[in-house]
């Protein structure tokens, strides 16, 4: 159990203390601010359709199943 929870956070740690060693990129063309109000709006929107999006099946199969239901 130790090798399997160890296992996974020591290269975790690894890549962020990679991550983190990093120096700050010029700004370019292709680059998006992750500090403007439009990147929170961008993030919350996707997180919005993701998570209707995995409720969606569940919406659609209730009123299929009650037609089926109904022509038996």
């Amino acid at each position: 159990m130790s090798l399997g929870r160890f296992g996974l956070a020591i290269p975790a740690l690894a890549l962020a203390g990679h991550f983190a060693r990093q120096g700050r990129r010029p700004l370019t063309l292709g680059t998006l601010p992750t500090d403007t109000p439009a990147f929170g709006v961008l993030v919350g929107a996707t997180a919005l359709i993701v998570g209707r999006l995995s409720y969606f099946p569940a919406l659609t199969l209730g009123p299929i199943l009650n037609h089926l239901m109904m022509n038996e």
